[in-house]
């Protein structure tokens, strides 16, 4: 299988070689019979200049021109094209209302850390207060207890 898929591309490839060339030496012979000065007018254009013209004027393409295309192929995939064809101020006045939005969730969050942390603040406060009062009403009692006594 693999033999007669060599053997047809060798055969079409060896066929398109000599086209080719067969071009080339037409061309140039047609150009040597009008260097006698009289400009002759082409009736049958060459093979090589009809497949240059369809393929433009570099046949084959440089390979610098082969690695651009190829280039231009992947930047064509990693970063497609924005299709998106609404104006400008509906992607701004979007983005504003959700950073809007984010800033407000922010702020909400917050006040609500920072009123859990005072509540907690005033508990410890109140506790603390709430021991040195005991400890003065101890004392007092003792000092009333001995002053009695």
């Amino acid at each position: 299988m693999n033999d007669s898929r060599r053997i047809r591309f060798g055969f079409s490839f060896f066929f398109v070689i000599i086209i080719l060339i067969s071009g080339a030496i037409l061309a140039v012979s047609a150009d040597g019979a009008e260097s006698d000065g009289v400009a002759k007018k082409e009736e049958n254009p060459s093979i090589v200049k009809t497949i240059c013209g369809i393929f433009g004027k570099k046949f084959p393409p440089s390979s610098w021109e082969l690695i651009q295309g190829a280039m231009q192929k992947i930047q064509m995939k990693l970063y497609p094209p924005n299709l998106d064809f609404r104006s400008n101020s509906d992607k701004n006045n979007r983005e504003e209302e959700d950073k809007a939005e984010k800033v407000k969730e922010a702020a909400t969050r917050s006040l609500e850390v920072s009123k859990e942390a005072i509540e907690e603040s005033a508990k410890l406060a109140g506790d603390v207060v709430g021991e040195v009062v005991q400890k003065t009403a101890e004392k007092v009692t003792k000092q009333t207890s001995h002053d009695e006594m």
